[in-house]
């Protein structure tokens, strides 16, 4: 029965692709190739139900998924794998057209890093004088609360690039995107560090679980997109000086 059920669902997919799948559907074909001798359709309605969602599903980390009882690491990896896959995908063929000439395109396209991601990661999108994105290097991978970041690492990237602009980006899984004191520590040594080779430090963005914080919207760094320059025209400097009271005292280190 398993095996005429699969051969019907593989030769639709074949046909008529993914569109006249159901998600349920979508998940048992590709539970197929990791669990050879299960029925994947009741493993696939158990994972829907219990992350919400095919997009849920996929976003999940993959000790998660592997605790679902007939899963295991294997069918958890190949999840987490075309997640994955997908991401590095959409990521590359956005990297060619992509032109971070403001602030909110710049969230748009960082948010795309972060996303289903569970562990604390921080990036550096170069840039060309343009502001057409040239390369994205993942630097860091920490816990869910801190991904360490070194200026050495930056620069070897801004080097190996030949990058003018720079732009950092990292996340606060599960919580606000509102910097800490150690993320304003280290956007100012590296606003210096970049400063004394003449890389401009566009902006250090910070994605939360439902909100965005941008250093440049705030006025804390100052080198401006293109299109939010106009913003900034009273200011002048390349590193920040008073960048502690630019925030309010009491929401620094939240």
């Amino acid at each position: 029965m398993h095996d005429g059920h699969r051969e019907r669902l593989r030769s639709r997919f074949l046909k008529y692709g993914l569109d006249s799948f159901e998600e349920h559907e979508a998940l048992e074909l590709l539970l197929f190739f990791a669990l050879p001798r299960r029925d994947t359709n009741a493993l696939a309605h158990e994972l829907l139900d219990r992350f919400g969602s095919l997009r849920n599903v996929f976003d999940a980390d993959t000790a998660d998924l592997a605790r679902i009882k007939g899963i295991g690491e294997n069918a958890a990896v190949l999840i987490k794998l075309q997640s994955e896959l997908a991401r590095k995908y959409w990521l590359a063929d956005l990297a060619e057209q992509t032109t971070l000439s403001s602030i909110q395109s710049a969230i748009d396209y960082v948010s795309l890093l972060f996303r289903g991601k569970t562990r604390e990661e921080f990036y550096v999108v170069c840039l060309d004088p343009h502001f057409r994105i040239r390369h994205t290097d993942r630097l860091s991978h920490g816990t869910a609360t801190e991904a360490p970041v070194y200026v050495r690492h930056i620069m070897e990237t801004v080097i190996r690039t030949g990058s003018e602009k720079i732009l950092l980006a990292h996340n606060h899984p599960g919580g606000s995107a509102y910097p800490s004191d150690k993320d304003i520590s280290i956007t100012q040594q590296i606003a210096s560090a970049m400063d004394a080779v003449s890389v401009s430090l566009l902006d250090h963005i910070i994605i939360g679980e439902k909100d965005a914080f941008s250093f440049s919207e705030k006025l804390l760094t100052l080198n401006n997109y293109p299109k939010d320059a106009a913003r900034t025209a009273q200011y002048s400097g390349r590193v920040m000086q008073d960048l502690p009271q630019r925030l309010p005292p009491d929401r620094i280190g939240e």
